[in-house]
């Protein structure tokens, strides 16, 4: 599952990351950063036209903010938006939440070279607005003792394809399979609890619960392949 992300790159990161993207000029004076993204709040989307958009995040409904790959074609609620409505979703990491004993540990998930990620999503209009929703698969390697589900994130050599809205539902679905036996570079690290509350959001949210700042150290999980 992908309940809440940051997305808090500015017009330069954005640019450099992903040069195809349109971005208005004013792009940082209207997106503030954000370190707590929640469902049913506006982020930026990237659509066919390759404009950057304020989306809102869930399609209207309970529930609605993530779409199994499994069975997004088949549902009745995203079927036309999996196959003509692709987005991209832009985001700097996620989070996820471990039950424990005491109460749920939230870890934050970035690329190990913290660069930005594109998560692959569907929009649709809801009353004239423009929302979107996440597409998650099981999780594998270092992510599965954390959450069994991930966002499927999209590789910037993939993105202009997975944006073609003449792909086949079958085309589509092969952006949504585990493509390699090869552990992901992504990098799971145990953040602040004060993420837990979506009225939170600032860059302290992603420093260890031990620190002051956040701490890049060795990754919590080994980077191996399933068995």
């Amino acid at each position: 599952m992908c309940g809440r992300f940051s997305f808090f790159a500015r017009r330069a990161d954005i640019a450099a990351a992903f040069p195809f993207v349109l971005l208005a000029p004013d792009f940082d004076a209207v997106v503030a950063p954000r370190y707590n993204i929640a469902p049913t709040q506006r982020t930026p989307i990237v659509r066919g036209d390759l404009h950057a958009s304020l989306a809102t995040w869930g399609f209207g409904m309970p529930h609605t903010f993530n779409a199994r790959a499994e069975s997004v074609a088949e549902r009745p609620l995203y079927r036309r938006s999996f196959v003509e409505r692709p987005a991209l979703v832009p985001a700097n990491g996620w989070f996820e939440w471990e039950p424990t004993p005491s109460g749920k540990r939230p870890f934050y998930i970035t690329a190990d070279d913290e660069r930005p990620l594109l998560f692959a999503g569907i929009w649709d209009l809801r009353e004239s607005s423009l929302c979107f929703s996440i597409l998650t698969r099981e999780s594998r390697f270092e992510l599965a003792p954390i959450h069994h589900r991930e966002p499927v994130v999209i590789g910037v050599e993939d993105a202009l394809r997975w944006l073609d809205d003449r792909l086949s539902p079958q085309e589509r679905h092969e952006f949504l399979e585990a493509r390699s036996e090869v552990a992901p570079h992504f990098y799971p690290r145990e953040v602040r609890r004060a993420v837990n509350d979506i009225g939170n959001d600032g860059a302290d949210l992603l420093a260890s619960p031990t620190s002051t700042e956040s701490v890049r150290d060795l990754p919590l999980f080994p980077l191996s392949p399933e068995p």
